[in-house]
């Protein structure tokens, strides 16, 4: 079964990073770049993310714990500082 969401953390090494959608993607999965170095980033396996270019090439930042299917109102309860990003509504 295709894993349809993960939960990692943003801090490596005391920084906080920000991560956007790259705009690739290989396999069915979406590649991520961070803001601040515009390292590429991609899940080699079913544990981390792994940076596969750019100046933080071969560091990586392993997944939270694996979510799946839960219904939002209950993870906001249990995970009430989550951040939700929606598309633009014209998308839908």
């Amino acid at each position: 079964m295709a894993r349809l969401s993960v939960v990692h953390g943003r801090e490596i090494d005391g920084n906080i990073d920000e991560f956007g959608v790259s705009g690739y993607t290989y396999r069915n999965t979406f590649i991520l770049y961070d803001r601040r170095t515009t390292s590429l980033w991609y899940p080699l396996d079913d544990t981390q993310w792994t940076a596969i270019s750019g100046p933080r090439r071969g560091e990586t930042i392993p997944f939270i714990e694996e979510p799946g299917v839960v219904p939002l109102g209950i993870w906001r309860q249990q995970h009430p500082e989550t951040l939700v990003l929606l598309g633009d509504e014209r998308d839908s």
